[in-house]
């Protein structure tokens, strides 16, 4: 059975009590007096699997027996509920998290998008030793930031079965929105697989989750539509590098269960409005490996906040959402009616969803599903190319694709890129918050059609106010994010992690510009602990802070960072497999 996401039965004061102090929560909010977020009806369905306020925190992580999706299941638990409960802080407290360890094998939390100390960051073997089984360990850390945010396991592959919740750090003053309501929507992909299994499968054979490859009656529309020999380079292209095109997702629906807030979309988890309210939908992608694409048919979306951080507002029907990043929006339903809250898995082999309504036990219809796109040559890094580029290619672009692909890629030897490179600027260094050719982030990505709907794109965002920080970058740092399909191997510079003799170094307090060139043909959102990444997407001074940036198949992307964190910070690519697998680096600010 699946468990409701409201108090349905009532309680004397003593078992209020004791149930709260069981789960952590202060006695003011087991008596009732509720903060501002909370349910009107004093039903707090903000979330599904409970709250817990700070500034002091216990946590206690075991692995037990749960239903998902009205299955046994062993996830990992936090106190009792996986995924986690969602705490919520408040911008100026001093938060003392403390977190015991009742498995047996080490165990951590990590504060994705938090400033803090490095000792407080929670990556064992980088910023502490992990929390070793029966011991307990306390978080201590000044909270200096607000938004939405989250935490998971930065130990082995336990993020993947449920170690994982929603972090909220309320504002110290007024935010630059209103609204009468909010809902925090976590998304996340489960499977009743072993991890290592499923590790062991994407080495084992590239492909093994996508049941969606093209077929003959696909090739055969594909020469209705393009005629036969241009279809018959494009595939043969494909097979020389030993890859489909289909390979959207490395770990598909085939095996996935896509929940939201824990629940399948069969349990129809239900977010309660009142007609002609606000509504803050706080939407955080806490998935091992899956992009979704969000949307509410019947209703537009504001975005509000994104990675936390206040920009300026963007309506749209739709936003991409990569692993690790948040984004919050506002809703504004005026009838008395269902709504479903839709997000659907980027390679469509499935979806989560919820529904957002005036009362429990209402719902609304699955909008119709879309097809899985194919990759097409933006995916190679050739940015631009038209049907005649693609035609004049000679085998030995084609073969210095595969080598690239095998062996890290060679950025000036990709086809099409020579000339992003001429297009450079004379003096080799761009102006602060000027997006980098080969940049394309006014495109949401494959499979969404900006004719059908008004979808968010990284050119949108715009911050509320200028960083701080105004100076231009002393010095730029150029990163390649490579790997390799067949052997499902993934690295920065063709290296991975356990082939790199050092860390990457920052100077204490620099300016410098981080550039990321995607030369694989996979998309890979990148997660730099400690400091803030500020998206050079062309908007100038008003260029957004982020903590993930999601890096498309052949772009070439830029931030720039003030290393004030000193100390050693991990950084990586979020797809928990392919940082498994060697994409990760750490960063020492000295």
């Amino acid at each position: 059975m699946a468990r409701s996401s409201v108090i349905t039965h009532p309680l004397s004061r003593r078992r209020l009590l004791k149930r709260g102090a069981a789960l952590g929560i202060g006695s003011a909010a087991a008596l009732g007096l509720r903060p501002a977020w909370a349910d009107p009806w004093g039903q707090t369905n903000t979330y599904a699997k409970g709250i817990e306020e700070g500034p002091e925190v216990a946590l206690a992580i075991r692995r037990e027996s749960l239903e998902i999706d009205g299955q046994a299941a062993r996830p990992y638990t936090i106190n009792g509920e996986s995924p986690g409960p969602m705490i919520r802080l408040k911008e100026g407290q001093d938060a003392v998290l403390r977190v015991t360890n009742l498995l047996d094998e080490p165990t951590s939390i990590h504060w994705h998008g938090l400033i803090l100390p490095p000792d407080q960051d929670g990556v064992p073997g980088v910023s502490f030793a992990g929390i070793a089984p029966g011991e307990t360990f306390t978080y201590r850390f000044p909270v200096r930031q607000n938004g939405t945010y989250w935490y998971h396991s930065h130990s082995g592959l336990q993020e993947q079965l449920g170690h994982a919740g929603p972090l909220i750090i309320d504002a110290a003053e007024r935010e630059p929105f209103r609204y009468d309501r909010e809902h925090v929507l976590l998304l996340t992909d489960w499977t009743f697989e072993d991890p290592m299994a499923v590790f062991r499968n994407l080495k084992t054979a590239e492909g093994y989750y996508n049941f969606q490859e093209r077929t003959i009656g696909d090739f055969f529309a594909d020469v209705r539509e393009k005629g036969f020999a241009a279809t018959a380079e494009m595939r043969g292209m494909w097979a020389k590098m030993r890859m489909s095109s289909r390979d959207i997702a490395d770990v598909t629906g085939s095996t996935y269960t896509y929940l939201l807030n824990g629940h399948s979309p069969e349990e129809n988890w239900t977010a309660l409005f009142k007609a002609g309210e606000r509504i803050r939908l706080r939407v955080i992608n806490g998935s091992a490996m899956s992009y979704f694409d969000v949307r509410i048919p019947g209703l537009k979306m504001t975005v509000v906040a994104a990675d936390g951080q206040p920009v300026q507002p963007v309506p749209v029907d739709e936003f991409r959402i990569g692993v690790a990043e948040t984004y919050d929006v506002l809703v504004a339903p005026e009838d008395d009616t269902a709504y479903t809250i839709f997000a659907e898995s980027m390679d469509r082999s499935g979806y989560a969803r919820a529904t957002l309504a005036p009362r429990e036990g209402m719902a609304a219809e699955i909008p119709e599903r879309r097809r899985i796109a194919d990759r097409g040559m933006e995916a190679m890094g050739a940015h631009g190319m038209d049907h005649g580029d693609m035609t004049a290619m000679d085998q030995g672009d084609m073969a210095s694709m595969e080598h690239a692909e095998m062996n890290g890629m060679d950025h000036a030897s990709m086809p099409g890129m020579a000339r992003e490179r001429s297009q450079m600027r004379a003096n080799d260094m761009l102006a602060a918050g000027m997006a980098q050719p080969g940049s394309r982030y006014d495109q949401a990505g494959i499979g969404i059609d900006p004719n059908a709907r008004r979808t968010l794109v990284y050119r949108d965002l715009k911050a509320f106010t200028p960083w701080p920080d105004r100076r231009e970058p002393g010095r730029e740092l150029e990163l390649h994010l490579t790997g390799n399909m067949e052997r499902y191997m993934w690295s920065f510079d063709g290296k991975t992690f356990s082939e790199v003799t050092g860390p990457i170094h920052f100077e204490k307090d620099e300016r410098l510009r981080l550039i990321l060139v995607n030369d694989t043909m996979m998309e890979h959102p990148v997660h730099l602990h400690g400091m803030w990444m500020e998206l050079e997407n062309g908007q100038g001074e008003l260029i957004p802070r982020k903590h993930t940036l999601n890096i498309k198949p052949g772009e070439r992307v830029s931030a720039l960072i003030t290393a004030d964190a000193e100390g050693s910070w991990a950084f990586h690519c979020h797809l928990l497999y392919h940082m498994d697998a060697g994409m990760f680096r750490v960063v020492k600010v000295a």
